[in-house]
């Protein structure tokens, strides 16, 4: 005979269960968001030349960081508490990678939002636009695999994820056009050539974030479905 006291103990775990996957998926959807305030503010610091809005960006990392932390803390709880098995096992380990990918991304922004402080030091003239050019086109591409990403964690639909295994390669085909524009104007005006190497660092900067883009966009299709993309297309089951 089932005692109503044992249901009612497993009715109440697994709404905590359940409360505490749902806390970890909502701690992601909040560090994406503020990653991509955090590349939209980047932006528009390179757009105004505003050196201090830079700054602000470098300084708010910190918050990226704690978001990681909190969900590296809730994964060992989730586990040490229930272990889990199967679909939810594969969601919490791909949250914890996730969640780390997008950490580095914002290590990127910081890297970036470092290089617009030195691009628009006070004792040196402002850049010249034509060499900034190449970096809005990366950062508006990035801007859209970041927002496409939401998209997938919010939906929960793989469809998005695998649209966008083939980012870091556009991404790195926008540099390598970039990198002989950068060229260009540095063989037409040699006193370009410093201004240059820094844009060529910040776009380096922002293609490294469309790399840890698909490796997110990996980890959303093994999370979702079950297929491990870093090995062919593996059905794990």
């Amino acid at each position: 005979m089932t005692n109503p006291t044992d249901t009612a103990n497993n009715l109440h775990t697994l709404h905590a269960y359940d409360t505490e996957l749902g806390h970890m998926h909502g701690l992601l959807l909040e560090m994406t968001d503020l990653l991509v305030y955090q590349l939209e503010q980047a932006m528009n610091a390179l757009d105004y030349g505003d050196a201090e809005l830079a700054q602000k960006v470098v300084s708010r990392h910190k918050k990226i960081k704690h978001f990681e932390s909190r969900i590296d803390n809730d994964v060992l709880n989730v586990i040490a508490r229930h272990c889990p098995v199967a679909n939810d096992l594969r969601l919490v380990i791909s949250t914890s990678k996730i969640s780390v990918e997008l950490e580095r991304i914002g290590l990127e922004i910081v890297e970036f939002a470092r290089l617009i402080v030195v691009l628009f030091d006070p004792n040196t003239s402002d850049p010249n636009q034509k060499l900034l050019a190449d970096i809005v086109k990366i950062g508006g591409f990035i801007k859209l695999v970041l927002d496409k990403l939401m998209v997938v964690f919010e939906s929960r639909d793989s469809k998005q994820a695998y649209a966008l295994l083939q980012c870091d390669r556009d991404c790195e085909s926008e540099l390598q056009e970039g990198i002989k524009h950068q060229l260009a104007l540095v063989m037409h005006d040699g006193r370009m050539i410093r201004r240059a190497l820094d844009v060529m660092q910040m776009m380096k900067a922002l293609e490294r974030c469309g790399e840890h883009c698909r490796n997110i966009a990996e980890h959303a299709i093994f999370m979702l479905d079950g297929v491990d993309m870093r090995h062919g297309g593996v059905v794990v089951k």
